[in-house]
């Protein structure tokens, strides 16, 4: 289990990198598309909204997107894990599938961002874990945004909250509107998900513990990805 974490300010909170182990032997895991854009940290605090990457700096631009966050942001203060991603979301229906092939990269853009290891040609596919991809939206284009995890919630961190209840916070905080959505997550067996993700423009999946906890700054053996298999 991971040990707990003390994180004393909503500033003090950055990214949680994912880990090493192989998607499917991830315990009780929680399957998500993996989003191609810009992972981000969005600090959401009495209408104001500020974006910060990976290394905890400033992410300039997007005031649309920000206003469009605070007014579907129902708390008074909210930390959340997401990724910025190209504008606009393609409405999707059936499902009730994530929106967004105009926001995913294309297989030639996210295939060259993969990790293909040894390219040893017995090894499985689902294996091969992808790199997250480095893709920036520019500052002055138009740009939406998909929530995946809460981590601040009003006053105190909610780090070392299972992931599953973090998901039930995140929906009750933040709404879903024309450019901001909560991605989906589904229970295994992902399989019979593979399709219509790849239809959508997805190449790759993202496994987390429904129990893990979110260590800020340090891989967690309970997140992993995989590439979608072809077959």
């Amino acid at each position: 289990m991971t040990a707990p974490v003390t994180v004393s300010s909503p500033s003090a909170l950055r990214l949680m990198p994912f880990g090493q182990a192989r998607a499917h032997d991830i315990r009780d895991p929680l399957w998500e598309p993996l989003w191609g854009g810009q992972r981000v940290l969005v600090h959401a605090l009495d209408g104001r909204v500020a974006f910060r990457d990976e290394h905890g700096e400033a992410v300039a631009g997007h005031d649309d997107l920000r206003a469009a966050i605070a007014g579907l942001t129902m708390a008074e203060e909210a930390v959340i894990d997401g990724y910025l991603v190209p504008a606009p979301l393609r409405d999707t229906t059936g499902a009730e599938l994530p929106a967004g092939l105009d926001a995913v990269q294309s297989a030639a853009e996210m295939g060259r961002q993969f990790l293909l290891g040894n390219r040893n040609t017995e090894k499985r596919e689902e294996e091969i874990r992808p790199a997250e991809p480095p893709v920036q939206v520019p500052s002055s284009s138009p740009a939406a945004f998909i929530a995946v995890d809460l981590l601040w919630l009003d006053e105190d961190p909610i780090i070392d909250v299972p992931l599953l209840e973090r998901k039930r916070l995140l929906e009750s905080v933040l709404g879903d509107g024309e450019i901001v959505r909560r991605t989906m997550s589904v229970r295994s067996p992902v399989e019979q998900w593979y399709a219509q993700w790849r239809a959508l423009g997805f190449n790759a999946v993202a496994a987390k513990g429904a129990n893990s906890r979110y260590t800020p700054g340090q891989p967690n053996g309970e997140w992993a990805t995989a590439l979608i298999p072809k077959r």
